[in-house]
């Protein structure tokens, strides 16, 4: 029950907006059948989220098979990509900024700055940028790293674990900035778009696979054991693609699954 709680409250908040389409190319599933035995799989990088899914996807299908975590990788397991992590910076949808040089962007999240910082006039100008942080682990890594460049966010900033509470503090708060997930969606919150020594960028899925959006890296997903192949297959059709783009995340360019697939002779 606590999983399928999960399951529907990532649901819920991927359909309030207008979730990326998966490529048609990917084919559905087709389970094995009595597929049996023990597995051990990781998602890295990626956060509980995302691998929830997919073992809760792929154990629906074959329950006779025992999904574990995979901790250390041992030289046997099956490796391949599997989804591309692209995290946006919201902000409320009635702040006027429109796009932030990425250099800029550790100003806003260190704390004690104003939008005017931001090149924001009139009322905003003195209004205090109120930064609300995630959680420790991959993803608030990610963005210190390659959104503030190693740059520190803001110590007395509010935690935020959930992306949907998240979303609704910002909504609430005209003030505020965090980061989430690209794919998420709310009307009361808008992405920033980014420049990153040119154009402004939109955090799109587009941009996300041409390899403009600063703000993305490729997850990769390894599996051992005798379904290890199947666990691939099922990250790598349709259905779990779909379950990427649910927990947040882009969908892998095809062109990408197609390489991984004929090189694990899945097809």
């Amino acid at each position: 029950m606590k999983h399928l709680t999960t399951l529907v409250g990532l649901i819920s908040l991927v359909a309030a907006g207008d979730a990326c389409a998966v490529d048609e190319r990917y084919a559905p599933y087709v389970a094995a059948p009595a597929l049996a035995g023990a597995i051990e799989v990781a998602a890295r990088p990626a956060n509980a989220r995302l691998m929830l899914l997919w073992r809760e996807g792929f154990g629906a299908r074959h329950p006779a098979v025992r999904i574990g975590p995979l901790d250390a990788p041992p030289s046997d397991t099956v490796t391949a990509r599997a989804a591309i992590e692209a995290l946006a910076v919201f902000v409320h949808k009635d702040n006027p900024l429109v796009c932030l040089p990425l250099e800029d962007l550790a100003v806003l999240f260190a704390g004690g700055a104003t939008w005017g910082s931001a090149g924001l006039d009139g009322d905003w100008a003195a209004r205090p940028v109120v930064v609300l942080d995630r959680p420790a682990g991959s993803e608030r890594d990610f963005f210190v790293e390659a959104g503030l460049k190693g740059g520190a966010v803001a110590p007395d900033a509010k935690v935020v674990a959930r992306a949907s509470i998240l979303l609704r503090e910002i909504g609430t708060a005209p003030g505020a900035v965090s980061f989430a997930p690209a794919g998420y969606r709310s009307d009361a919150v808008r992405a920033l778009r980014l420049s990153d020594g040119g154009d402004c960028m939109a955090p799109s899925e587009a941009n996300a696979h041409r390899g403009f959006w600063p703000l993305a890296r490729i997850v990769g997903i390894e599996a051992r054991g005798a379904a290890a192949r199947n666990m691939i297959d099922y990250v790598l059709s349709r259905d779990g693609q779909r379950d990427a783009v649910i927990a947040g995340y882009f969908a892998l360019p095809y062109v990408f699954a197609a390489e991984d697939r004929k090189a694990l002779g899945l097809d």
